[in-house]
């Protein structure tokens, strides 16, 4: 059985170019989604019945960064490790470091950034 993809314009083109300017968006600016999800892990804390404030916030943000940057680690090595053996290329030393340090850095910089988040969601939601 044969399926026609067919190019529906007036449905696809506006949540494409929407799509399109999020990516483009969350793309530029660097590191965006730590904050966005700092940002979230402090309103589900809020709305589970937690303290609105800077501190706690701002540690439900943290710890969200950590998971997220070492979700994101395993992830990029993963991913890096498959691009690699597909161009047949031997990285066993350079993936073994790279992995470290970029475990490293995406845990500190997840943790600052989700804290940034979360006293972001503080600041706008008591505005």
């Amino acid at each position: 059985m044969k399926y026609m993809v067919s190019f529906d314009q007036e449905r696809m083109l506006k949540p494409a170019v929407i799509g399109g300017i999020i990516n483009g968006i969350l793309g530029a600016i660097c590191c965006l989604c730590y904050v966005i999800g700092g940002a979230v892990a402090a309103h589900l804390y809020v709305n589970a019945g937690g303290i609105c404030d800077y501190e706690n916030c701002g540690l439900v943000g943290a710890i969200s960064g950590v998971i997220g940057g070492v979700i994101a680690s395993i992830l990029s090595f993963l991913f890096m490790s498959a691009y690699l053996s597909a161009l047949g290329l031997k990285a066993a030393m350079f993936t073994g470091a790279s992995f470290i340090i970029g475990f490293i850095t995406a845990i500190i910089f997840g943790a600052i950034l989700g804290a940034v988040g979360g006293v972001i969601y503080v600041v706008i939601k008591n505005r």
